[in-house]
């Protein structure tokens, strides 16, 4: 374990977290939208807590990148990164994963800015969605075809179990009915007659 670089501990480490956290915002879009928990979360904190969620990703994922540009053993530039099919090692599984990280981006950057600008920035932010759902899948064809611990038993059964919740999730999204808003009775005015 001593002579393994900090540098690919830490590349590892994180990716695998930035998968996961991926998954868990998938998730909790999916909760979001179907409104699965009722009253034991209510839109805001579902909402609130994707925000968050897509925030830390985004962190780890940058702290993958960076990982990779100062590890001594696979020497990555910059460009190589951020470039796809530019990568010294693994060339396709590496740009699955610059793919997956420009798929997200648009999200990222529209979910902040949509209330600035208006019912443009709603119709912007929901065509960026759109491609956003295809993050999860490239960053796992990212994960297992580049990822060093993919076929381990540990990481398999994560594979397994996160695509299983994310396909229950999206059935009861197409098959239960989103609530209808609740909207309270309010008190008709009583009108006097002569």
């Amino acid at each position: 374990m001593s002579t393994i670089p900090w540098t690919w501990l830490g590349i590892r480490a994180s990716g695998i977290t930035a998968w996961g956290l991926l998954t868990a915002v998938v998730l909790w879009g999916i909760l979001l939208r179907t409104q699965l928990l009722g009253r034991l979360a209510s839109p805001l904190r579902l909402l609130d807590l994707h925000r968050w969620l897509g925030a830390t990703a985004l962190g780890f994922l940058a702290i993958h990148m960076v990982l990779l540009i100062v590890d001594p053993a696979v020497t990555f530039t910059v460009v190589q990164i951020l470039v796809p099919g530019t990568a010294p090692w693994q060339t396709a599984a590496v740009a699955l994963g610059t793919v997956a990280f420009w798929l997200i981006i648009p999200v990222s950057f529209l979910g902040r800015l949509r209330a600035r600008m208006g019912v443009v920035g709603g119709r912007w932010f929901s065509r960026s969605h759109l491609l956003a759902y295809a993050a999860w899948p490239v960053a796992t064809a990212h994960y297992v075809l580049a990822g060093t611990d993919a076929l381990t038993q540990w990481s398999i059964a994560l594979l397994i179990a996160s695509t299983a919740l994310l396909a229950m999730g999206l059935l009861a999204r197409g098959f239960i009915p989103v609530p209808a808003p609740h909207r309270e009775a309010s008190p008709r005015p009583l009108h006097l007659t002569r």
